[in-house]
């Protein structure tokens, strides 16, 4: 029995809230958690690094069993772990063992590592309609832009106190185990592989391939304003503001996951991904420029909500390209999203360190990195362009009347 709309765009929103929720929670605690465990900022820096590279390595192994699983199965084993995970973080911090806390890190990693391709393909399957499936890729962003807003908010209020605080997602997680249990029925698999064929239908390899680029390169950015943005913070002498900087992010974050709905029927596609990139670009020379506290928060804020917008036209495209090996190619797409964050924060936490011994400021230090930053998009989104270039998809036309 097909599944109801509003449970799957429920799932949808859940299960991506709890994602990015997870991945979040630490970032405002970072300086704390080094001083409890007396470690470096390289050391701490693998908090992140063990997220991302276990979210890279365990969302390809999704497509591999899912079809002998199920989906369903799937999100509760990836609940399981989840909370497992954080179950380990808590022992860790009671008994003062870091590496302990880093396999918690791991085994929940492998956890978040399924939720995003399960979700996707979920979508996939049960929603046919275009304008459902929009909606709910648009809950998917929502969803995990509002899971960060929130994990700011609360764990900016137990940073002395990281234990009690994870009780919270514990809990909210039996809850939503619960309701997959009751809610959700297995969803149905299609050989997409069959029907394609039987259909004659094309697929741009190129088409996927940028798509794929493009979400590493947006998840890099999105990184780069949030993994280490208690150090920036500390640089321009605002330390107590990161849990606030974090909020706002996450708002204008949540608010541009669902504005393609609105802009993709004034705007073409096209337009808006030139318009996304140029942010990207002016925003890290602002930030590496640090000029002052408001221009970096104008920055932070406008470049979360573009990361929002793109992040959401880039899962609708991606869906809309793929008609072969949905499963595979979805979650190839998920683990390189989380290839970019893991880049970023295993680069700057080393590079961060690195300067910071041989006596750089913060200020200094995140100068370099942004710059740096904003000439790599620049280089990234030429080969955007010249890849996408051509493809129908990236027609205005194609965007405004089908997406």
């Amino acid at each position: 029995m097909k599944n109801s709309r509003n449970n799957i765009y429920i799932v949808d929103f859940l299960m991506s809230f709890i994602t990015v929720f997870g991945v979040v929670m630490f970032l405002p605690m970072f300086p704390h958690i080094q001083e409890v465990f007396g470690v470096s900022v390289s050391q701490i820096s693998w908090i992140p690094n063990v997220a991302f590279l276990t979210m890279i390595i365990f969302a390809i192994l999704v497509s591999k069993i899912i079809n002998r699983v199920g989906i369903k199965k799937l999100l509760l084993i990836s609940l399981i772990l989840w909370i497992t995970g954080i179950v380990l973080e808590i022992v860790a911090l009671s008994n003062l063992h870091f590496y302990v806390f880093v396999i918690g890190r791991f085994v929940e990693g492998i956890g978040e590592a399924f939720m995003f391709p399960l979700l996707l393909s979920m979508n996939k399957f049960e929603l046919k309609t275009l304008g459902s499936e929009k909606i709910g890729l648009s809950l998917i962003e929502f969803g995990a832009a509002l899971g960060g807003l929130i994990s700011g908010i609360i764990s900016g209020n137990f940073i002395n106190n990281p234990i009690q605080f994870l009780i919270i997602p514990i809990c909210f997680a039996i809850i939503v185990g619960v309701f997959i249990i009751i809610q959700l029925k297995p969803v149905v698999l299609i050989d997409t592989d069959t029907e394609s064929q039987n259909k004659k239908v094309k697929e741009s390899n190129k088409a996927y391939i940028s798509l794929v680029l493009m979400i590493f390169i947006i998840q890099t950015i999105f990184s780069s304003i949030q993994v280490y943005l208690a150090y920036y913070m500390d640089a321009i002498s605002s330390p107590n503001l990161t849990g606030f900087v974090i909020s706002i992010e996450q708002i204008l974050l949540a608010i541009g996951t669902i504005a393609p709905i609105v802009i993709l029927k004034k705007i073409s596609l096209r337009t808006t991904r030139n318009i996304i990139f140029l942010i990207f670009v002016f925003g890290t020379i602002i930030l590496g420029l640090q000029i002052s506290i408001y221009l970096s928060i104008l920055g932070f804020g406008i470049m979360a909500f573009s990361i929002g917008v793109g992040f959401t036209i880039s899962n609708i495209c991606v869906t809309k390209v793929i008609s072969t090996k949905v499963s595979q190619k979805l979650s190839i797409y998920t683990a390189i999203r989380n290839a970019g964050g893991f880049v970023l924060s295993f680069i700057w936490g080393n590079m961060i360190a690195s300067y910071h011994e041989s006596g750089q400021s913060y200020g200094e230090i995140f100068r370099h990195l942004y710059i740096f930053e904003g000439i790599i998009v620049i280089g990234i989104f030429i080969i955007i362009i010249f890849m996408q270039k051509g493809e129908v998809m990236f027609k205005p036309e194609f965007v405004q009347k089908e997406l």
